[in-house]
């Protein structure tokens, strides 16, 4: 989900014979790439708050609430011309929080715990 990876793959799409267009340009591209990145982060903020969240999946959280800080949070630049950015970053920083917060509510137990079930 990277928009640096989504404005490659957009910028480098073919278009089919039938449509002669003009090849985008660097703001359209922009807002299809904001676009798609919002989109995918709706998307997967709701699959991810209707799960129970499970020991194993806890660690996968973790790993992309980090990647989603990294490429999201970090690598677009906002600007007064571009309120799209400005959306963007703003649904990453509220879908970190909420990740933030299921993780804490689901924190797997610590391995010592596991020895006095046993017992």
């Amino acid at each position: 989900m990277r928009p640096s990876s989504l404005g490659q793959c957009l910028g480098s799409d073919p278009l089919p014979p039938c449509q002669k267009q003009q090849p985008m340009t660097g703001v359209e591209l922009d807002h299809k790439v904001c676009y798609l990145c919002h989109s995918l982060l709706t998307l997967a903020g709701v699959v991810v708050s209707s799960q129970d969240i499970t020991p194993d999946q806890w660690g996968e959280l973790q790993l992309l609430c980090m990647e989603l800080d990294r490429h999201i949070s970090t690598h677009i630049r906002e600007s007064p011309q571009a309120m799209h950015r400005t959306n963007l970053k703003d649904l990453a920083t509220q879908t970190y929080i909420r990740w933030q917060e299921l993780l804490a509510h689901c924190q797997p137990q610590a391995q010592y715990f596991s020895a006095w079930k046993d017992m």
